[in-house]
């Protein structure tokens, strides 16, 4: 069993980069007959549909600190005007081969990690049949623990005419000597062997536990023996530098690329050390890349990351073909939610589209079920054919870097390349990766960077559709089998949705439906803004809000006049009819003061609105639920008269 049939060979297509116009933009616009409207016009029209704010209002900032402004033109930055040169030269930004990946696509690699050899060689046999073009092996997962069970894992498969990626895990070591000797005992030439032995001394380590190799050494004895045996193989890459484990933790773009470059650093030196050239050490390492829905920033941190590599290359000596990097883009596992899983579907398109456009080598989609155990076919089956429509239906492929040339993709690659190179060089001053990670430094800054986001989430200034934002009371929760207990390793596995799914898990726990009594002021169009968000807030935590009596929550929505009008009045009501808690859909910095201090003195307890913290806000909801144990609720609000 093999590949599928060879896909049509594409014509190669450069997408040219554009050079700054000579020309103001004014002279630009002002063509055939059209009045020019110099920048400054231009911002004016725009800003009047911003309702009194200015065009700089819609910048925002990553967590690198890079901003990301509203628009791009020549002169945004030096990022913009750099030109990027061409693909297979250079830097390799824009990509590490001159003809890109047109002619056979990228490399669709499957992740196999059923529970067995068996199970695991069924869904082998399949992928390769139905059009995945490698596999990738969870040693792990799978419970390979011998040459017998590999082999068992790649019964039946023409291992001359597939690769086959390793996962660096604990057993990777031994899971690489037992590839290298299948390809023996089979007798497969050596130039038809390819794979990736998945080597990652420090990665495993910050992943799974362990104590680092420190003191100058980076690779072991056993990892360089495996080096040595796969000396004569060039379609064998012994090492993966798995740049997913620090952004599963929460670390920002810039954190993943310069981390990752300074173990992929420290493996080159263990190798040149050991007696390879530079250049053959060079090939000896590839890199896994996280992909996740933030299109542009993966495209870019793609980018960034051979250009970062170009440079470790160029200053080490290596000859200009050896310069490039192996890349390999790992769709997210911290994107993927339990909660309304189906929208993993679309998270999981997004990061294959911008790893196409990015130029990944390889690219692996997560099935949108593997956030509850171990996928099925179905879950699989969309994980690849998600790829191949992009290939063969939207020929996503058949252009080399069509993302090169724009202003806003040039600039944030040039941008995100200068943050990570100095995060690189904060880890080699620390001492290099190992002696960072020793230290607690790595998972000090990965956790920082992860409260920060979970702020973020929190307050759903970052939304997760169908999780934090309209998640679905009424689904039918899928049920796979579970997967074996996850890495325990300094830097865990941070699922974005975590925090919203707890809340969900409680109130399915619940012996009752958890309910908010919903009381609106006004008529339905005085009342229909605040009272869809209110109930959508609640959904969240899995809390009906509803018309019913009888809950100790309420929450009253109406306009700022009706609740000038007969706001007072029904939380007074509310109050005598014995409701514990009252929550008001408002901002209360917006309303007058007046109208708050008499809302607070009727008894309203706490504002709701548009970013507050929903976590905190719906376990102290849940807690006088009493769904679970919490604060003594009744004696403070969240909000105070913000």
């Amino acid at each position: 069993m093999g590949h599928t049939a060879p896909r049509i060979r594409r014509a190669v297509t450069y997408h040219q980069p554009m050079s700054p116009p000579d020309e103001s933009l004014s002279a630009l616009v002002g063509v055939d007959g059209f009045e020019a409207v110099d920048r400054g016009e231009w911002e004016a029209l725009a800003e009047s549909g911003l309702r009194g704010r200015t065009l700089d209002s819609l910048t925002t900032r990553t967590a690198d600190g890079i901003e990301i402004v509203p628009v791009y033109a020549a002169g945004s930055g030096d990022g913009a005007d750099r030109h990027p040169g061409l693909p297979g030269s250079g830097d390799r930004t824009r990509g590490t081969h001159s003809a890109g990946r047109t002619a056979t696509g990228w490399d669709v690699r499957a992740l196999v990690a059923d529970a067995g050899p068996p199970a695991a060689n069924a869904t082998v046999l399949d992928e390769l049949a139905r059009g995945s073009t490698s596999v990738l092996l969870d040693i792990e997962a799978i419970g390979i623990g011998s040459l017998n069970d590999l082999e068992a894992v790649l019964a039946g498969v023409h291992v001359e005419m597939t690769t086959v990626a390793l996962v660096p895990g604990p057993s990777g070591v031994a899971a690489a000597g037992w590839l290298l000797d299948l390809w023996e005992r089979r007798g497969t030439p050596e130039a038809d062997r390819n794979g990736l032995l998945g080597l990652d001394p420090v990665g495993v380590v910050a992943r799974h536990g362990g104590e680092p190799i420190v003191g100058g050494r980076a690779v072991g004895s056993e990892a360089l023996a495996l080096v040595d045996r796969s000396a004569g193989l060039p379609g064998v890459r012994a090492f993966t530098v798995d740049g997913t484990v620090f952004a599963d933790a929460g670390a920002s773009d810039a954190r993943e690329l310069g981390w990752a470059m300074a173990g992929g650093v420290a493996v080159l030196r263990a190798l040149v050390d050991h007696g390879l050239t530079v250049d053959h050490a060079l090939d000896q390492i590839a890199f896994t890349w996280s992909a996740d829905v933030d299109q542009f920033r993966t495209i870019c941190r793609l980018r960034a990351a051979r250009r970062l590599w170009g440079r470790v290359a160029e200053v080490s000596g290596a000859t200009d073909q050896h310069r490039g990097q192996l890349q390999h883009a790992l769709g997210s596992a911290a994107e993927l939610t339990c909660r309304d899983p189906w929208g993993n579907l679309l998270r999981g398109t997004v990061a294959a589209f911008a790893a196409g456009v990015g130029g990944a080598d390889a690219v692996t989609v997560r099935p949108f079920d593997s956030g509850l155990g171990r996928s099925d076919a179905f879950g699989r089956r969309t994980a690849r054919n998600t790829q191949l429509l992009l290939l063969e239906e939207s020929a996503l492929a058949s252009v080399v870097d069509p993302a090169g040339g724009s202003w806003y993709v040039e600039d944030l690659t040039s941008r995100l390349a200068e943050v990570a190179w100095d995060r690189f060089r904060d880890v080699e001053a620390a001492g290099g990766l190992a002696a960072a990670l020793a230290s607690g430094v790595i998972a000090e800054e990965a956790e920082a960077c992860w409260e920060a986001r979970r702020a973020r989430l929190a307050t759903r200034a970052e939304a997760i559709i169908g999780v934090s934002e309209f998640p679905d009371l009424d689904e039918d929760l899928l049920i796979r089998p579970p997967a074996p207990p996850g890495p325990s390793g300094p830097l865990p596995l941070r699922r974005r949705s975590e925090p919203f799914e707890a809340l969900r898990d409680a109130a399915d726990a619940a012996m009752t439906t958890p309910t908010v009594r919903l009381v609106t002021v006004g008529v339905l169009a005085d009342h229909n803004v605040r009272s869809t968000f209110a109930t959508n807030l609640y959904a969240v935590g899995g809390i009906r809000a509803g018309s019913g009596s009888g809950s100790p929550v309420a929450v009253v929505c109406g306009s700022d006049d009706g609740y000038r009008a007969e706001g007072v009045a029904a939380v007074a009501a509310l109050r005598a009819e014995g409701v514990v808690r009252i929550h008001l859909a408002a901002r209360a910095g917006a309303l007058d003061d007046d109208l708050v201090a008499a809302l607070r003195a009727a008894g309203v307890d706490e504002f709701v609105h548009a970013g507050v913290d929903v976590v905190d806000l719906l376990e102290r909801t849940q807690a006088d639920l009493g769904l679970r144990s919490g604060p003594d609720v009744a004696t403070g609000a969240a909000e105070g008269s913000t």
